[in-house]
């Protein structure tokens, strides 16, 4: 089959590769490109040594379903691509996304063919009313779904998010469809503009009092960003970590306002099943609201142009399609 392999930083090839020896197969409609893809693509990753196949955001059809498992050939489905146990200490508590035992889909989705384990289908495996690029955003909708349950949302609140990539246009989605006032603050104009054409207050950094926001979402990797809005923040409010920093990084924080105006600042990582079941469902009710998110879909084959795309700021999601 064909797939495209990252071959190094900065490298990525089309090769014919084996097609997966499997019970269980879907074949791939669409896969976005995720944060984690570009940052590997970018800076390489320790999790995805080259020659890897990235991609984890997918959807597809089932082109070999396995006895038993309620699936027949042609059904469109989406693939969650690691679940919790659901059994261990951290998943008792509700803290699956911390799960050390989680379940994997072996390899990525920048390819034709993906390969399911026969014990994962009844976990990871849903299935959709069709095939529809839309739903190439349940995974990272389910991690927004994730963070969001970390918020202290209440009547009256006012959510502000810090940067417009695909993430924080998501967030920035999710709060209008739960009719919670949204402001998205982000530099470029074309993001900008584009998220104003959805109908969503976007601004430039420094046009907006953070004071008048009780939760914030910092969707993009800069330290001194959850230093500045913690110390801003609205009193009782809380701030919420969601773009990544490096293991070695360390964020500098106002104690006044974690002590005396009881700020929270929290942190998020990836997803439960049970955020992805939600996201799914709130993808088929919003299907064409969430779907503004996917500004191109591109052949496979233009996977370079496309990770080129995505790192000058050019588009917000990217679908691939073999």
């Amino acid at each position: 089959m064909k797939a495209l392999v990252y071959t190094g930083i900065g490298c990525l090839e089309m090769r014919d590769i084996p097609k997966p020896d499997a019970d269980f197969i879907v074949k791939v409609s669409g896969c976005g490109i995720c944060g984690t893809d570009l940052k590997t693509y970018l800076k390489g990753h320790h999790f995805f040594p080259p020659p890897a196949v990235l991609g984890h955001e997918f959807f597809g059809v089932v082109d070999k379903a396995s006895p038993g498992s309620g699936y027949k050939t042609g059904d469109p489905v989406v693939v969650a691509p690691y679940a919790e146990c659901g059994s261990c200490s951290l998943c008792r508590v509700g803290a699956g996304t911390l799960c050390k035992h989680k379940m994997f889909v072996d390899g990525g989705a920048f390819c034709e063919y993906v390969g399911i384990p026969a014990g994962y289908v009844g976990t990871g495996v849903f299935r959709v009313p069709a095939a529809d690029d839309s739903f190439t955003l349940v995974e990272p909708l389910a991690c927004v779904l994730n963070g969001i349950e970390h918020l202290r949302l209440r009547e009256g609140s006012k959510a502000l998010v810090v940067g417009s990539g695909p993430m924080g246009a998501l967030f920035a989605l999710v709060f209008k469809a739960k009719g919670i006032p949204v402001t998205v603050v982000e530099p470029g104009a074309l993001r900008r503009e584009k998220v104003a054409s959805w109908g969503i207050d976007a601004r430039e950094p420094g046009a907006v009092a953070a004071a008048d926001y009780d939760n914030i979402v910092i969707a993009v990797n800069k330290k001194e960003l959850v230093a500045d809005y913690a110390k801003a923040v609205g009193d009782a409010g809380t701030v919420l970590m969601f773009a990544g920093l490096g293991k070695e990084e360390s964020v500098a924080i106002d104690a006044y306002s974690i002590h005396y105006r009881e700020v929270a600042l929290v942190g998020c990582s990836g997803y439960a099943i049970r955020h992805f079941r939600q996201a799914l469902a709130l993808i088929k009710e919003h299907r064409e609201e969430f779907s503004r998110v996917i500004t191109h879909r591109m052949p496979l084959a233009e996977g370079a142009e496309a990770f080129n795309l995505l790192s000058g700021g050019q588009a917000f999601k990217i679908v691939l399609k073999p």
